[in-house]
Formats: C-alpha cells, sequence, structure tokens
C-alpha cells in the first residue's frame, strides 16, 4: 500500500512528508494488512508480527489518526528504557502540531498536567497509578496502545496489564496490542474482542541454527548448510563470536543469562582483537566520561576501543546507552548481553548467539528457557536495511534434538497471572478506593473482563479468590465492609492504592515501626517490604558472611529489627540488612566506586535500589501523614529526599540547584557554602575556582540564583 493513500483516510499531506523523509513510501504487508483489517475504522486490534516488521508504524497510524479526530491516545510499554526511545520516535510527530509527552517518574505523581498532551507514552506501572487517580483527561483517551501485550503473562507485570485492559475494555476505550511472541494470539484476540492481524512476515529474513560440537560446525537445518567453526579455544561464546567477526565480518550479539560471565567474555574477546582508530571511538569514550564509576569509565572503555562492548541491568544508564550507540553505528563488533537487552531498546545485529541454560538457584542447577524467551532473542538477528537476512545460533544445546524444539517451536501461550495473593490484593484495594468498585459483586464485574478471570475454570473459584483478597484486606485496616455487602476503603486504604504500594508492604512497616525514628533502622524496615524485594540486587554469600555478626549485634542493639520481631524467615531479613547498610552507604556520600567495590554489585543495581527505596520511604511518609505521625512523616521524607540524591541532610538545600549532584554539593559545604544564600553571596571567580566547577558552571548557578531571587 502506498502512503499516498493515506489522504484517502484524512491524513494532511504534512504527515506523508514527514513518512517519506524517514524513508517510508510503502506501508509492508503487516501494516497493509492491519489498515484492511480496520485500524482506521475502530475497534480493537491485536498484531501479533516478528521483530522489526513495522508494528510501532502501526501504532503510530492509529494515534495520528486518534488524533486528527480529537482524540488523545496513550502508548504503554513495560520498560522505562522502551518508553524514552518511542517517546523519541514519537517527538517528530510535534511537527504536525501533535504535542507528545512521556511519564514514567513517580506513581503517585499528580497526573492532570497531563492533559496538555495528545500523545502520551508511559510504562505500564504509571498508566494504572493514573487510573487510579481518575485525572480529568482520561475522559477524552480515545486510544491506547499495549505494546509487549504478552507480558500479561508475566507473574509481576501482568497483572498489571490485565487490570489496565479491564478497565478500558469496561469503559469501552479501544485497545491495540503489540507483540512479537505470543503463543496464543487467537486467545489473546477474544479476551480483548479484537481483530487479529496474526503474520510471521518480517522485512529481514530469519534462518535459525545450531552449534553441533560434533562437526564441528553451525548447522542451519531450513538451508541445509553446516558452516565449518574452529572452536580453539574450546568455548563457543569466545570462539563464534570471533569467528564470526574475524573470518565473516558479521557484526554479533551474544545473549547470556549471566552478569559475570557476560563481562568476563567481552574481556576475553576484546584481547584476540586489534585496536581501532582512536578518531572513531573517541567520541563514544568522550561519552563515558561521565558514567559515575571508574569500572565502567575504564573498562569499558578499553573494550570499545577493541570494538566490544557488554550490556546489563547492572550498568549506569549513562554505560549502557554508549554501547547502544556504538553498537547501533557499528563500531562495535561483538556485544555480549542479558536478555534484558531483548526485551528492552531495538539493538538489531547481524547474527545473535542465544544460550538457552540458565542456572535456577530455586533448583540449584541450570535449566532451560522458555521458547517464547528464545524466539525474543532471535528475533534481534537481521538489521533493517543493512541486511538480506539475519542468523541467529542457539550455542548449548544440549542436543540437535533441544535445538530443533527451540527452533520449530512456538512461544507458550500466554497465561494470566493476575490470581495470585499478592497481585488481588493490590488490584482489589486499587478498585475499591478509586470509587470503580463498592461492593464484592461489582469487584467482581470489573475483574471478569481480565484475561485470569477468562481462563479460569468455575466462577466459585474465581469468588473465593476475591472474597480472600478483600478478607486479608479488611484485616490490614484498608477496606470496610458493611452487612449488605458493600465495601469501602479506609483512609489508610485509599493513600496505600494511590501510592501504588502493595498493601503487605504497609503492614510490615506498622508492625516494624520503631519508637524513635532511625535511618538505618528505617531503611532496614523499607528493604523487607514486598515493594523492595521484588527487584532488589543478589549480594554474594561471601559479602554477607562478612557483615552477619555486624547485623545481629545492631539488632540486639536495637539499631534495625530485631530477626525474632518480624514474620519473615532469617536469610530474608539478613537480604534486607544488607541492602540497607548499601543504601545507608549511599546517603552518607560514599562515593559510587567504593560501595560497588564493597558489596559486588553494579552501577546500576544501586540506581534500582535508590529508585525503590526513595518511593517506598516518600510513600511510607504520605501514610505517616494520613495516619497523623508527623515526626515520621518529616522523617520519612527527608530520608526519601535523601536516597533520591545521596547526599547527608545538610546538602538537601543545595543539590536543589542543577548541576549540583552530591559531589560538588559536598565540595561547597567543605569550602564553608552551606545554603543557596551562602552561594549567592559568594563571588562568581570563587566558585569558578572550586574542583569539579569552573566557569559555565558557575554561570549556570548564579542565573538559577538569580531567577530564584537571591541576587
Amino acid at each position: 500500500m502506498d502512503i499516498d493513500a493515506l489522504l484517502e483516510y484524512g491524513f494532511p499531506q504534512g504527515y506523508i512528508e514527514l513518512l517519506k523523509t524517514r524513508g517510508i513510501r510503502r506501508l509492508n504487508p503487516v501494516q497493509s494488512e492491519a489498515v484492511e483489517k480496520g485500524l482506521f475504522t475502530g475497534g480493537n486490534l491485536v498484531v501479533s508480527a516478528p521483530t522489526a516488521s513495522g508494528k510501532t508504524l502501526i501504532a503510530e497510524l492509529a494515534l495520528v489518526y486518534n488524533w486528527l479526530n480529537h482524540g488523545k491516545g496513550v502508548y504503554l510499554t513495560p520498560l522505562r528504557a522502551l518508553a524514552s526511545e518511542k517517546y523519541g520516535e514519537f517527538k517528530t510527530l510535534e511537527a504536525l502540531g501533535v504535542r507528545v509527552g512521556v511519564s514514567t517518574g513517580d506513581y503517585d505523581e499528580p497526573a492532570e498536567y497531563l492533559s496538555w498532551y495528545d500523545i502520551i507514552v508511559a510504562t505500564y506501572e504509571r498508566f494504572d497509578s493514573i487510573l487510579r487517580q481518575k485525572p480529568s483527561w482520561l475522559r477524552d483517551v480515545g486510544l491506547v496502545v499495549v505494546d509487549e501485550i504478552h507480558m500479561a503473562s508475566d507473574p509481576e507485570r501482568g497483572p498489571i496489564v490485565e487490570v489496565i485492559a479491564a478497565r478500558l475494555l469496561r469503559q469501552g476505550i479501544r485497545i491495540i496490542g503489540l507483540s512479537a511472541t505470543i503463543g496464543n494470539p487467537e486467545a489473546l484476540a477474544e479476551w480483548l474482542n479484537a481483530v487479529l492481524v496474526n503474520t510471521d512476515w518480517r522485512p529481514v529474513r530469519l534462518v535459525e541454527g545450531y552449534l553441533d560440537k560434533k562437526k564441528p560446525g553451525l548447522v542451519f537445518p531450513v538451508e541445509n548448510r553446516v558452516e565449518s567453526v574452529d572452536l580453539e579455544n574450546r568455548d563457543p561464546f569466545l570462539d563464534i563470536p570471533l569467528h564470526n567477526v574475524v573470518e565473516l565480518g558479521l557484526q554479533t550479539l551474544v545473549f547470556i543469562h549471566n552478569r559475570r560471565k557476560v563481562e568476563d567474555y567481552a574481556v576475553e574477546a576484546a584481547r584476540h582483537l586489534p585496536m581501532l582508530p582512536e578518531d572513531a571511538v573517541k567520541p563514544f569514550i568522550s561519552e563515558l566520561e561521565d558514567a559515575p564509576t571508574s569500572i565502567e569509565r575504564d573498562v569499558l572503555s578499553d573494550l570499545i576501543r577493541r570494538g566490544v562492548g557488554f550490556h546489563h541491568a547492572g550498568l549506569s544508564s549513562i554505560a549502557r546507552s554508549t554501547v547502544e550507540k556504538a553498537f547501533r553505528s557499528r563500531l562495535l563488533k561483538i556485544v555480549y548481553a542479558t536478555p534484558t537487552l531483548a526485551a528492552g531498546v531495538n539493538l538489531p545485529a547481524r547474527r545473535v548467539l542465544v544460550s538457552v541454560k540458565r542456572y535456577d538457584a530455586s533448583r540449584g542447577r541450570r535449566v532451560n528457557i522458555s521458547i517464547s524467551e528464545y524466539k525474543q532473542m532471535a528475533g534481534r538477528a537481521g538489521r533493517p536495511g543493512y541486511d538480506e537476512i539475519g542468523e541467529s545460533v542457539i550455542t548449548d544445546a544440549s542436543s540437535s534434538s533441544e535445538a530443533l524444539k527451540y527452533i520449530n517451536g512456538s512461544p507458550e501461550p500466554v497465561v494470566g497471572k493476575l490470581l495470585s495473593e499478592r497481585s488481588l490484593r493490590i488490584h482489589v484495594l486499587s478498585l475499591v478506593a478509586s470509587g470503580e468498585a463498592s461492593s464484592i459483586d461489582e469487584v467482581s464485574g470489573i475483574l471478569s473482563f481480565t484475561l485470569s478471570m477468562k481462563q479460569a475454570k468455575g466462577s466459585l473459584f474465581q469468588s473465593a479468590k476475591i472474597m480472600g483478597a478483600v478478607k486479608l484486606l479488611e484485616e490490614l485496616s484498608m477496606i470496610e465492609s458493611s452487612g449488605n455487602n458493600s465495601l469501602k476503603a479506609t483512609r489508610l486504604g485509599r493513600v496505600t492504592s494511590h501510592t501504588y504500594l502493595d498493601p503487605l508492604s504497609i503492614s510490615i512497616y506498622r508492625e516494624l515501626k520503631p519508637v524513635e525514628p532511625s535511618n538505618l533502622y528505617l531503611l532496614h524496615v523499607a528493604c523487607l517490604t514486598p515493594d523492595f524485594k521484588r527487584s532488589s540486587p543478589y549480594i554474594q554469600d561471601k559479602i554477607v558472611e562478612k557483615l552477619e555478626d555486624v547485623a545481629l549485634e545492631m539488632a540486639d542493639q536495637g539499631m534495625i529489627p530485631s530477626p525474632s520481631k518480624t514474620s519473615l524467615d532469617y536469610e530474608e531479613w539478613l537480604d534486607g540488612f544488607m541492602h540497607a547498610m548499601i543504601l545507608y552507604d549511599w546517603i552518607n556520600e560514599v562515593s559510587e566506586d567504593e560501595i560497588v567495590s564493597r558489596y559486588m554489585i553494579g552501577p546500576g543495581d544501586l540506581y534500582s535500589m535508590r529508585d525503590t527505596a526513595s518511593w517506598i520511604t516518600h510513600a511510607l511518609a504520605r501514610v505517616e501523614a494520613v495516619l497523623g505521625d508527623i515526626r515520621f512523616h518529616k522523617a520519612l521524607d527527608t530520608l526519601s529526599r535523601r536516597i533520591e540524591e545521596g547526599v547527608r541532610e545538610d546538602a538537601l538545600e543545595l543539590i536543589t540547584l542543577r548541576l549540583i549532584g552530591r559531589v560538588r554539593a559536598r565540595i561547597l559545604i567543605q569550602h564553608g557554602i552551606k545554603s543557596l544564600r551562602d552561594l549567592a553571596e559568594t563571588p562568581l571567580s570563587k566558585i569558578a575556582s572550586l574542583p569539579k566547577f569552573g566557569p559555565r558552571i558557575a554561570e549556570e548557578i548564579d542565573r538559577q540564583l538569580r531567577d530564584l531571587g537571591y541576587k
């Protein structure tokens, strides 16, 4: 379909020209089928198509069409990184007058300001919190695009997707679901009352293969081809990438389910490759200078100089972004990555190597990944506009038959996960607290629109689960019920829902709340909540053992909660202490380098902990404000701000200025400048002469102080 045909649907010539500047002159088969099946005529749509098949343009066409018809549109993603990427893509629409916004921040942040935007990009969690707040602009939303809708099967994010969809279905708001890995697309289309676009077309043909160690060689069954490879180092994760680059010149992405191995392989591979020209690597090395730790700055810089990188969630956002840019520019020839990259930003390669084994700590052994996980990673093979084919290679299958199960298999069916106790208590409370449901029957009615309820067998089973959640919420003083089966959220229940906390997190806090507010004690409590534990990093046993006696001594002295006073097991209590100590070091301005080295975590782990703990303590501060304990409200609010910035309390005023962070604030304080007033009274030349400042930063500080009325 030629894009000029979009004029017939009311698209302006300006949009057609905008598409042409992006190299788009025709809609591909997937996009054309979406149009034929009602993309511009209303009704829900599920698009199941491979990675890089143009699903984002389908969403964009629908969002622009919705805007032309005076509707507000929302685009949802599971990850902040994805939201940022899509926001960047949709920003080009501002040339048409479309106002594009993004919201991935604090869950309890008021959402009314988003009314100004025509298209809003958000994470699942943020939009779920917006639905609870009910800002006035929600009535103008005509379309919600749910990217990666197969995430409905994820234990953590799946229930959020389900409840969002249930609310939208009940209100008659249009839904478009997108995914590359749906095992049961017909079932999802039926759930959403949607027309299905289901195709295996992709712009770059995918050829799947596996390593046969007996030959040795790479076997591509569909092409009946075997590619010889010399396993010189007897390690396919090293030998095959080097073979790809040195012998064939193929840019390669290697997926391994272990951060340490990702880093080690990258370092080893770099030893076998020559140095790149300094002028080619200089821009990326310069970007890394802003990375927070010397480990990232030094190690990644050395790797990039030889065309190698690694990528995992333990890296800072600066380091991840630099690796992504260097790979997209084709400077990096090999990138070793954990599967988080496959579920995140779009980073295709000519050849992708996939490990189908990962270590399962709960079983104490290596297990096979799902076919869906494999297909997600394999789908990164083939760069549109560069390659005619993309190749994926399973590197560690136990046998050829095991490899063929992945190559020839279909993704597992998407199965709802709402009926877990945790998910139900969170979402039942949200429905009651937002006023959408005032009885068990109304709760059941709304949840009947979810995938889990559609798939559950028997209404008695569903009712028992919901009743159990209601009973628990009553016990936690979140909900009150009366004899006529009506439900009402308490003040505690409403603030819990608005802050997006798990009701059990509030219960744990109230159970362990100390007599006096102590930062380490409160940090430990926050780290024991289910909201924190579900995203906390693993701390190696040898690190834990060093501090176990310290933890027990502190518990005896009342400095942290005693393990005997919690309903958690000892190992969970000890893990919580370790995470609390990391955060305690952070708020006392221990450097990122020292924290990363001391606890053997990644910078990305530290920042993830910071974000989670800051949110939890801020939410608990709001809870205390509602309950009337102003002393703890102030203590938790201050602690939350310190966690967010990584500073001692005396630096909180200074870091309100842009470009003054934890390091520069401490430098100012050490030079006797302890407040914004002190700063305003200090000569500009003195500020410029301080370490890590300089004239440009001094002038920007001066400008901000003038705007604030200090000068």
